[in-house]
């Protein structure tokens, strides 16, 4: 007899590629599916279903968009769609007898609201610390406590992917109710990229094979701080043009600010040297061949690409966001600066081109970090025992009458808002008829014969 439980997990994505989905991917490798079956629900059907279903897990869409919610209509559209996303989370908690729902991200609540109806424990997984400028919490402008309480009401138990996300929801969250499991990498990819190393890249933009290779990866967008990175690139080519090159490797999430990135290049007549690579399927292999590796984010939360290029043997120089802190030894397995010191991150960078010597220690260095404290079977371990700890407290009672009412006063919001939009669209219209009909070249002819005879 079948004794694995059923996970369903939530994701606020439906492509892969940033670091909560690659923590998906990650862990399905590696948690012991005798005893936990996953089940992924994606808000849209992207690129992230081929790789899940290639793991033989089961991929339920339940639309819902996530994205940047600045028109007053998309925001309508997601509130007004909440109570029918919770019934259909709740109608697949029952048929599939799901065990435990795991939201892999602080920005979504349905599978929280979900949980809560049906009675069963709900996990969330904070990947990041709460940020107001994000989607949702534009329309949501919660401050640090509130959200701490709002996390800590919704879910049985928090888990944070460092210490210092964590540290921001000690306010209203038990520590036995939160806890700190960091992000593990699969070493074998990076082993296999370093074992078939080969200058493919270098081949591909035209260098030569003793050029040195200055690289970040990520979605490009303001929070990833590419324009910190590409400001430092510009000090270090004014003394060491033909040496380095410097490369980002991500996908032009946010397009003004791509551009913006791309223009300065030009302005500082750095093109040559500076390539945007755009998405690509073929990180490991990119930071294989890669020497230095820069983190200049202005956010994050544990940055997995950081743990790449440390396993990638890169020598790793990172911006002390979240995370960071807790995974390199500063001056030993890498280089930590301040937020967006520029001149931190270019006097590192040189130190680094003048010093053969330096690069390969920290490189050696940060890999054996990796093996020893940040490998997917640690993270995978961790977490089962979360939920085993779950699944043996009491069973809590289904039905909540705070969150019923939440939900239908969800939808009559949606529908005073989107009549309100209507009501004004219709009004600006007729507002543009009057205009139009008091003005236009008939009535004013009209208006003029009507003066020459009175």
């Amino acid at each position: 007899m079948n004794k694995s439980k059923k996970i369903l997990y939530i994701s606020s994505r439906g492509d892969k590629g940033a670091g909560g989905e690659n923590y998906l991917l990650t862990l399905f490798n590696n948690i012991d599916r005798n005893r936990f079956t996953p089940i992924v629900v994606l808000p849209k059907d992207g690129s992230l279903r081929k790789p899940l279903e290639e793991q033989n897990i089961e991929v339920i869409v339940v639309e819902a968009n996530y994205d940047w919610l600045k028109p007053d209509i998309a925001w309508y559209k997601v509130v007004e769609g909440i109570q029918d996303r919770v019934k259909i989370l709740t109608t697949i908690i029952h048929e599939k007898k799901i065990a435990i729902v795991h939201t892999n991200s602080n920005l979504r609540f349905e599978g929280a609201l979900a949980a809560r109806l049906t009675g069963i424990p709900h996990l969330y997984l904070a990947h990041i610390a709460y940020q107001s400028d994000m989607p949702i919490f534009q329309r949501l402008p919660f401050s640090q406590p509130s959200f701490s309480q709002l996390m800590g009401e919704l879910s049985d138990q928090t888990i944070a992917v460092s210490q210092s996300v964590a540290n921001t929801l000690t306010s209203h969250i038990p520590l036995n109710k939160l806890g700190v499991i960091h992000n593990g990498l699969e070493l074998d990819i990076f082993n296999r990229a370093l074992k078939n190393k080969s200058s493919r890249l270098k081949q591909e933009l035209g260098l030569s094979n003793d050029t040195l290779l200055i690289t970040s990866v990520g979605r490009i967008s303001p929070d990833k701080g590419f324009d910190f990175f590409l400001e430092a690139a510009n000090l270090v080519l004014q003394n060491h043009q033909g040496k380095v090159h410097f490369i980002i490797a991500g996908d032009e999430e946010n397009t003004d600010f791509s551009a913006s990135l791309k223009q300065k290049t030009i302005d500082y007549s750095i093109t040559n040297y500076f390539h945007f690579l755009g998405f690509r399927n073929d990180i490991p292999d990119i930071l294989a061949e890669s020497d230095i590796f820069v983190l200049s984010s202005r956010k994050e939360g544990h940055p997995y690409v950081m743990l790449e290029a440390m396993a990638s043997e890169c020598a790793v120089i990172a911006s002390n966001c979240a995370g960071v802190e807790e995974t390199i030894e500063e001056g030993i397995s890498g280089f930590i600066v301040p937020i967006g010191d520029v001149i931190s991150i270019t006097d590192r960078l040189i130190s680094i081109i003048n010093s053969t010597d330096l690069q390969n220690d920290l490189a050696k260095s940060g890999r054996k970090r990796i093996e020893g404290f940040f490998t997917a079977d640690k993270t995978a371990y961790n977490l089962m025992d979360i939920y085993n700890n779950l699944l043996s407290q009491p069973q809590k009672a289904p039905g909540s009458f705070g969150i019923e009412l939440f939900l239908q006063n969800c939808k009559e919001i949606a529908y005073l808002g989107k009549k309100n939009i209507e009501l004004n669209e219709r009004l600006q219209r007729i507002e543009h008829f009057i205009d139009y009909f008091q003005y236009n070249p008939i009535t004013n002819t009209l208006r003029y014969i009507k003066k020459l005879f009175t």
